[in-house]
């Protein structure tokens, strides 16, 4: 058994004051719901069920009082937007096909929110001070990109001998002719030698390599549309500093919002053709360019400057 909270009998404790709750893991059911395993009224419901448990330890622990800093993270606005965006954007493909409870639950999710905020303001006392925060905005996911056929297409994955396309885990991926791969979400790796298994980019030849792949994913294009579909590539060297950098991704790929890579392109297979339209009901996102999903940060105190980086937080908090 691993404890679930620290310290360990904490959770025991909370249970005890405030009732069973959902612990380790992602309770909502995203997956099932993408896959039509549950409706949509199952899924809110859930989520109505997370909000209640969530907003109970907050209370019990501003009621409890023993704490110099509290820090609550509510995840439900954030599973909503991903699978009801559909409801909220009249360009979705799913847009027509979804009800009315579904074309309100991203505002109802915020609703919910902003009466959880407003008792937690009325409680405030003369010292305290209030942070509400988000890592990251949202945006429409309308189309997949399948960024490794792209690499095919321009030369710098091949595939075996006869092969037309790759199933995931790039089954039939010809390493020795293969510059580079994507993986994941966002990330664009090199093949290089000493790192992965049959790597033939050296370490001389990265920089020059990152930057054509660069200058050349910039100008990749939705034909059918007659749009760009990315708006800015990231350097991991640059982003991932420190200890971090050992696995990062060589490049990020930061694309428009309405795109992002396809969930065979986050398992390394190689489909056919470059753009599809997204038909789950996985439809908001936030892979995409940094500029195109900002954070909030809203303070009920004047900081110290106009705008913060989410990694400057501690030391906003430590100057309050």
């Amino acid at each position: 058994m691993a404890p679930i909270s620290a310290p360990p009998h904490y959770a025991a404790e909370l249970a005890a004051r405030i009732g069973n709750y959902h612990t380790i893991g992602m309770p909502e059911e995203t997956w099932s719901l993408n896959n039509d395993h549950m409706t949509d009224a199952g899924f809110l419901e859930m989520v109505r069920t997370t909000y209640r448990e969530r907003e109970a330890m907050l209370f019990d622990a501003l009621a409890n009082n023993n704490s110099s800093l509290i820090v609550s993270v509510f995840v439900q606005t954030d599973r909503v937007s991903h699978m009801f965006y559909r409801g909220f954007d009249p360009e979705h493909a799913l847009y027509d096909e979804t009800d009315e409870q579904g074309r309100d639950a991203i505002a109802w999710t915020y609703r919910e929110a902003d009466r959880i905020l407003g008792k937690v303001m009325a409680q405030l006392g003369d010292k305290d001070r209030l942070i509400v925060m988000s890592d990251h905005g949202f945006s429409p996911y309308r189309w997949s990109v399948h960024l490794n056929h792209w690499l095919v297409e321009n030369g710098y994955m091949a595939l075996d001998e006869g092969a037309t396309e790759s199933g995931i885990g790039f089954e039939h991926v010809d390493w020795s002719k293969t510059r580079a791969y994507a993986v994941g979400l966002n990330s664009l790796y090199l093949n290089m030698q000493g790192r992965e298994a049959e790597g033939i980019v050296t370490a001389a030849e990265a920089d020059a390599l990152k930057a054509e792949l660069s200058a050349k994913l910039l100008e990749m294009h939705d034909d059918k549309r007659d749009q760009p579909i990315i708006k800015t590539m990231y350097d991991g060297a640059v982003v991932y500093q420190g200890n971090a950098n050992d696995d990062a991704p060589d490049l990020l790929v930061g694309y428009y919002a309405g795109y992002r890579a396809s969930w065979q392109t986050t398992l390394g297979a190689v489909p056919k053709r470059l753009v599809e339209v997204n038909r789950n009901k996985w439809s908001g996102d936030h892979c995409v360019a940094v500029d195109q999903v900002p954070g909030v940060l809203f303070t009920s105190f004047k900081p110290g400057k106009a705008n913060y980086a989410i990694d400057e937080l501690a030391q906003m908090i430590l100057q309050e």
